[in-house]
């Protein structure tokens, strides 16, 4: 993959957080598709392949936040 490296993949399921230096352990780039970052946390936990289906991908300047989508109203 191409572009710049981000630093922190945080990671919110099942009502807990967990943040994970992503150079380290997963090599994403901030150019990686939010499928990738969904398949790639679904692999490192050991998840179903539709655990994250109800989840967005959130891009910050330092970081990839992966959390269920807000619901209001």
């Amino acid at each position: 993959m191409t572009g710049r490296t981000l630093q922190t993949l945080h990671v919110r399921f099942e009502g807990r957080s967990t943040e994970l230096p992503m150079e380290v352990l997963f090599g994403l780039q901030a150019d990686a598709s939010d499928e990738q970052v969904k398949q790639t946390v679904i692999l490192h936990f050991h998840l179903l392949p539709h655990s994250l289906d109800d989840h967005v991908v959130i891009r910050s300047s330092n970081a990839i936040i992966v959390r269920p989508e807000a619901i209001y109203g």
